[in-house]
């Protein structure tokens, strides 16, 4: 019985982290701001923001940019 508490309450920080990098990564190639997903991802109520990010998430738009700048996503 302790094993299996354990491995839950070691499973959960780690679902916890690798969706806010997962989140990271999908934001990246998505062309989105990817520190913002994650953290929308990993403290938008978890695992309620990873599934809202699964579902608005933009589609795919070609390779991903090469470096991430800001000045792409402001508004003119």
């Amino acid at each position: 019985m302790e094993v299996i508490l354990f491995l839950i309450l070691i499973s959960i920080p780690a679902l916890w982290i690798g969706s806010g990098i997962w989140g990271y990564g999908d934001g990246y190639q998505r062309g989105k701001p990817p520190l913002l997903v994650a953290v929308m991802v990993m403290f938008a109520a978890w695992p309620l923001g990873l599934l809202a990010w699964l579902v608005f998430r933009p589609d795919l738009k070609g390779p991903p940019p090469k470096t991430f700048r800001l000045q792409d996503f402001r508004e003119q």
